[in-house]
């Protein structure tokens, strides 16, 4: 398996990203907690995606406490 590595367009941080991981994944910035969004592959992009964006049924499962 080979690591991608791609900038932050927000701080610039370099991040590593494995080459499994699919477009339109969901990341955070290790650096400035920026929510991103993987949009190509090859060659590697991400953008930057507003909070509102996240907030998805499917990403966030409910709590059964």
């Amino acid at each position: 398996m080979s690591v991608m590595i791609v900038a932050c367009p927000v701080c610039k941080q370099k991040l590593a990203i494995q080459d499994y991981v699919p477009v339109d994944t969901m990341l955070v910035c290790a650096d400035c907690e920026t929510n991103l969004k993987i949009t190509s592959v090859k060659p590697i992009k991400v953008v930057q995606v507003t909070i509102a964006e996240t907030y998805n049924i499917d990403a966030r499962p409910e709590s059964y406490g």
